[in-house]
C-alpha cells in the first residue's frame, strides 16, 4: 500500500497522492526523465520529501538537485520534517556532507565535486528542483559524447552524464512551475513525459492559493512604459535584457514625482492590508527612489547582486513582519516562500507571461500558523499594476490570470461582453470566458477568439502551439485548405496597402499591391490580394475575423484598444496608421477566386 503520510505531514489527496503515485509507477515501466509541472504553492518540496522517502525506504540512494543553496535547505528542511535523514552538499550553506543515502545538494557544488566526493557514487534516482533550467540539448550532445569541444558543457550536463555513466538506469524526474526554456516546451527529446500539471488558478479553486485580485481603477497612476512590449511567444521565459531594463529605469526614475505620487497610493492602501507587499522595480537606483518614499525602517531591497547573508535576512524579517515592504529587482521571482506576501505591486513591466505568473504566486500562498501567530491576516492577493503589464499581453492568450486581470479592468471602464453560455461578464478583449464550470480545468469552454484544433476539433487560444485537450500540434487552417506548408518561397512583398469602404458600404476593403506578376491569357498584370471585413457585421464569424485581424495588426495594447473601440467604418480607415503594413504576405486564390492571405511579415521580424 502506498504511503501518503510522512511523520505529520500528509499528502493532499487531490493532486500530491496521483503525482506521488503516478512518478513510482513511472520509475518502475521506464527509465525516460519526466517531469512534473505544478504551480508556486503545489508543494513540490512535499512531493521531492515523499519520493525521498520511498526510495530510500527501499535501500536506495537518491540526488535532489536545487541551483541554489536557499534551495537546497529549503528542501532538506522539509525531508527531514518528513523522517527522511539526510545530507547537504552545498558550499553556500557551509555544508559538504555526503554520509546520509539522501543528499541535497546545490547544482554549482555538486558539479565542482563530481571527480572528488562523488566520483564513484551512483544513485538510483535523480530529482532535479526548477528542472527547466536543465539545457536539454547540451545535456544529450553530452551524455552521448557529441557536444562542442570548444564549448563547456553546462554544470547540468557535467552532472547529468556523470550519474548516468556510473548507473545507466538511473531515474531522473524534474519539478517545475515554469516548463518552458525560451519560448520552448522543455517536453521533447530530453524530458520525454510530463506526469502531472497542477496551474495556479486551479489551486485557487480548491482552496490551497488565496484568489488573486486587481487594483485597477480609473484614477489610477502609472508610469508611461508602452515602448517596451512582450516578446511574442506563449510561454517565453525570457524576460527583457539588461539594457532594455536599464533604460527603463532611467525613463521611470527622471520623474520622480509620479513615483512619489504612485507610492503614496500604494502605502494608503497596503495600511489597511495586515500583510506583506512584494514591490518589483526596474534597478536599484529605482528601487533606491521607491524607498524614499515609505516609511521609515519599513523596507529591505534585494537584488541579484545582494549578499546571501542579507538577503536571508530581509527575507527573515519580512516573514516575520519586521519590515512590511520588499523591493526587488529580478531575484524572487522563484524559491522563495514567504506566505505573509499579500500585494505584488508592479513598478516595471515583466516581459514574460511565465515569470509574471511566477511572480503573481508570490502572493498567492496562504497563511501557516506561524503567520498567524504573527498576526497577519490574507484573504486574497493583490496585484498594483502600475505599468500595464497585464494589459501588455494583449488579447491572445488563454491564460486564466490575464483573462481575469482584462475582466477588473473593463469592470471599471465599462469595456465588457456577457458570455453567450454561462452570461459570465468578460473583458472586450477576452480571449476564453473566466466562468466556472465543471470540466477538466474548471473553466467555461467559451472562447471569444480561437483557433481550431484539426485532430479533436477542440477551441484553443490564437496563440496555441500545442490543442489543450488532445496535445497535437496547432495547424494553420489555410494549411490544410491547402494542403501545403508555407516556405519562405511562398511569401510576396507588399508595396502597397490601401483600405477604402466596400461597395455595399457595410465593410472593408483592403488591397496589398504586391511585387508579383501573374500571367492570364499572354498578358502580364501585377498580382493584388483582397481582404474583406465586416467589423460590425451580425454574424460572430464577422466580429471574430475582425477581432484576429486586430490582434495580428497591431503591436500594442493601446493601439488594439483604440480599434476595438471605433463605432464606424469612417473612424476605422482614419486611424488605419495604427495597423502596421507587413512587409510580406502569402497569397492564394482559391477555387471561388478569393483572395486567401494567411501568413504575414512585419518590419520588426514578428510574424502572424
Amino acid at each position: 500500500m502506498t504511503n501518503y503520510k510522512f511523520n505529520q505531514i500528509e499528502l493532499r489527496p487531490e493532486y500530491q497522492q496521483p503525482i506521488h503515485d503516478i512518478t513510482i509507477q513511472h520509475c518502475k515501466e521506464s527509465n525516460d526523465p519526466a517531469f512534473i509541472s505544478a504551480s508556486v504553492g503545489a508543494g513540490k518540496t512535499i512531493n521531492i520529501g515523499a519520493i525521498s522517502a520511498h526510495v530510500s525506504g527501499l535501500g536506495g540512494r537518491v540526488l535532489v538537485i536545487a541551483r541554489t543553496g536557499e534551495l537546497v535547505d529549503q528542501n532538506s528542511k522539509m525531508a527531514w520534517n518528513m523522517g527522511v535523514e539526510n545530507s547537504v552538499y552545498s558550499a553556500s550553506l557551509n555544508s559538504k556532507s555526503t554520509f546520509y543515502p539522501v543528499i541535497f545538494a546545490s547544482e554549482g557544488s555538486l558539479c565542482r565535486g563530481l571527480d572528488t566526493d562523488f566520483k564513484g557514487m551512483p544513485f538510483n534516482i535523480i530529482l532535479i528542483d526548477e528542472c527547466h533550467m536543465v539545457d536539454d540539448l547540451d545535456v544529450i550532445l553530452t551524455i552521448d559524447g557529441k557536444n562542442d569541444t570548444e564549448k563547456e558543457p553546462s554544470q547540468y550536463a557535467k552532472i547529468i552524464s556523470h550519474f548516468v555513466k556510473l548507473n545507466p538506469k538511473t531515474k531522473i524526474i524534474g519539478y517545475t512551475g515554469s516548463p518552458y526554456r525560451g519560448k520552448k516546451d522543455i517536453l521533447g527529446k530530453f524530458w520525454k513525459k510530463k506526469l502531472y500539471d497542477v496551474s495556479t488558478m486551479w489551486l485557487v479553486s480548491i482552496g490551497y492559493l488565496v484568489p488573486p485580485v486587481f487594483g485597477f481603477d480609473k484614477n489610477s497612476n502609472s508610469y508611461d512604459l508602452s515602448e517596451w512590449t512582450p516578446e511574442p511567444g506563449e510561454h517565453s521565459t525570457a524576460d527583457f535584457s539588461s539594457k532594455q531594463l536599464s533604460d527603463m529605469q532611467k525613463s521611470v526614475t527622471k520623474d520622480k514625482q509620479k513615483t512619489q505620487i504612485i507610492m503614496e497610493e500604494v502605502v494608503q492602501i497596503c495600511s489597511q492590508r495586515k500583510g506583506g507587499v512584494l514591490i518589483t522595480c526596474a534597478g536599484r537606483k529605482h528601487c533606491e527612489q521607491v524607498a524614499e518614499f515609505l516609511p521609515r525602517d519599513s523596507w529591505a531591497i534585494v537584488t541579484e547582486k545582494t549578499p546571501s547573508k542579507v538577503r536571508a535576512q530581509s527575507l527573515i524579517d519580512a516573514r516575520s513582519g519586521a519590515i512590511k515592504y520588499v523591493l526587488q529587482v529580478g531575484a524572487l521571482t522563484t524559491g522563495v516562500n514567504i506566505p505573509p506576501w499579500s500585494t505584488s505591486v508592479l513598478l516595471r513591466r515583466i516581459g514574460s507571461l511565465t515569470l509574471l505568473t511566477q511572480l503573481t504566486g508570490r502572493i498567492l500562498r496562504i497563511l501557516e500558523q506561524e503567520d498567524i501567530d504573527n498576526g497577519f491576516e490574507k484573504t486574497d492577493g493583490l496585484i498594483l499594476d502600475y505599468t500595464e503589464t497585464f494589459s501588455s499581453f494583449g488579447d491572445i492568450y488563454d491564460d486564466p490570470l490575464l483573462e481575469q486581470a482584462r475582466a477588473s479592468k473593463s469592470a471599471y471602464t465599462g469595456e465588457t461582453q456577457e458570455c453567450p453560455i454561462c452570461s459570465t461578464s468578460n473583458s472586450e478583449f477576452a480571449v476564453r470566458c473566466i466562468g466556472q464550470a465543471d470540466n477538466d480545468d474548471g473553466r467555461c469552454e467559451h472562447f471569444f477568439q480561437s483557433s481550431t484544433c484539426f485532430k479533436c476539433d477542440a477551441d484553443n487560444a490564437p496563440s496555441a502551439q500545442n490543442c489543450r485537450k488532445c496535445g497535437a500540434i496547432m495547424i494553420d487552417p489555410a494549411h490544410k485548405l491547402i494542403s501545403k506548408h508555407y516556405t519562405e518561397a511562398d511569401y510576396k512583398e507588399v508595396l502597397e496597402m490601401n483600405w477604402e469602404k466596400t461597395k455595399q458600404g457595410d465593410g472593408i476593403k483592403i488591397e496589398y499591391r504586391l511585387n508579383s506578376i501573374y500571367t492570364k491569357n499572354g498578358q502580364e498584370f501585377q498580382e493584388v490580394a483582397k481582404e474583406y471585413f465586416k467589423p460590425f457585421g451580425d454574424k460572430p464569424h464577422d466580429k471574430q475575423r475582425w477581432k484576429a485581424f486586430i490582434a495580428q495588426s497591431i503591436n500594442g495594447y493601446r493601439f488594439k484598444a483604440i480599434a476595438m473601440q471605433a463605432r464606424t467604418l469612417t473612424e476605422i480607415i482614419q486611424n488605419k496608421a495604427i495597423f502596421d503594413k507587413p512587409t510580406h504576405i502569402t497569397h492564394r486564390v482559391n477555387d471561388k477566386g478569393f483572395s486567401i492571405v494567411n501568413r504575414r511579415k512585419f518590419l520588426s521580424g514578428r510574424e502572424a
